[in-house]
């Protein structure tokens, strides 16, 4: 069974791609839902797309176990990104020296491990690697174990255990929390169809129904402004809103949430008096950038 690739990065496709993504989605789509396919249809699938027989099936297996537009874009050639090509001797020599030197309370520098594998391997009549196979090597250690080794198990566990404990929130909006991330689709101009970027979503979640309160969907970063949005949004009743979009459908939450945990980049944090932003609203915000997202509640 072939499994779902990983999501490509969307920004460094070309508009070419998409295109023969699409021309392979028509073709390939009712093939891959037809109960009865034969060899004869998949070879008119092939003659259709120019491509060879072996190819169609293995992108009709691509796209049976991930039906996306995605899972049919042409394959990048060449070596991937992470793929291990030394020899069995010198991946040992590595490993053995990075256990050596580098995973140690000396704390040795990369160079030093870089300086003692090549001069191993060539002692062993090996061809050194370079000093990237080396960092992908120690790339590939896990972070804890490398901070445990080189730091002590408590500095470990004081930056890679999970922090205990639970988000108190008794009733619906006792607590909400907005959080940010980039949508995985790219906007693209309405008239030459060139790709503009990838936007920005914002949500606001009531911790206690694990609903979606409101949110606010932008090109811009994050920023208090898009949290203010996102926060009228989740206060205001949803009845207008919906029909204006056509929707005929219920979204029955709405209110002042009495606590509000935001999270923002150290550089949208800008400098207000929490007395001002505070004094008109009696919602408690925690998180950076709480005192301007105050102000523009109020001010709203």
């Amino acid at each position: 069974m072939t499994r779902p690739s990983p999501a490509p990065d969307l920004s460094g496709i070309a508009l070419e791609e998409w295109e023969k993504a699409r021309r392979r989605l028509d073709v390939l789509k009712p093939l891959a839902e037809s109960e009865r396919r034969s060899r004869g249809m998949a070879q008119e699938a092939a003659d259709a797309l120019g491509i060879s027989l072996t190819l169609v099936y293995r992108l009709l297996a691509r796209y049976e176990a991930d039906p996306r537009l995605t899972s049919l874009l042409p394959e990048r050639r060449g070596r991937r990104e992470g793929q291990l090509v030394l020899a069995d001797e010198v991946e040992e020599i590595v490993g053995v020296v990075i256990d050596e030197l580098f995973l140690t309370r000396q704390k040795q520098r990369v160079s030093d491990v870089v300086v003692e594998v090549r001069k191993r391997c060539r002692t062993l009549g090996f061809p050194p690697p370079s000093r990237k196979a080396i960092d992908l090597r120690l790339r590939m250690r896990p972070a804890a174990d490398v901070h445990c080794k080189r730091h002590g198990r408590k500095a470990a566990r004081d930056r890679f255990a999970p922090a205990t404990g639970s988000l108190d929130a008794p009733w619906p909006l006792s607590l909400v929390q907005i959080d940010h991330t980039l949508v995985d689709v790219i906007v693209v101009d309405s008239r030459t169809r060139e790709p503009i970027q990838r936007p920005w979503l914002t949500l606001a979640i009531d911790v206690h129904s694990r609903c979606v309160a409101g949110f606010h969907l932008s090109l811009d970063p994050p920023s208090a402004t898009s949290v203010a949005l996102c926060i009228a949004h989740a206060a205001l009743p949803k009845d207008k809103w919906m029909r204006a979009r056509g929707i005929e459908d219920d979204w029955p939450v709405s209110g002042i949430p009495e606590r509000l945990h935001s999270t923002m980049p150290k550089s949208s944090v800008p400098s207000l008096s929490g007395r001002a932003a505070t004094s008109t609203t009696s919602i408690s915000i925690t998180g950076r950038c709480a005192h301007r997202i105050m102000a523009l509640i109020s001010n709203g």
